[in-house]
């Protein structure tokens, strides 16, 4: 993030990241890329509907 706690991005897209062995569960996360540095990085969406609520395009605080 560049020296700074928080930053900034828009979402790209939604994925599923599948755990390592010996675990089983797909992850929901969302491809974001950082507004300030153009970075596209891989971001986790914690509970259960909360990927839900966030649509592509929209801007994410990460």
């Amino acid at each position: 993030f560049g020296g700074a706690s928080h930053a900034k991005g828009i979402v790209l897209e939604k994925v599923g990241v599948e755990a390592k062995q010996p675990n089983s569960a797909i992850r929901k996360c969302v491809r974001v890329q950082l507004i300030k540095n153009g970075k596209k990085i891989t971001a986790f969406v914690p509970r259960d509907g909360c990927l839900n609520c966030i649509e592509e395009n929209d801007e994410v605080l990460v």
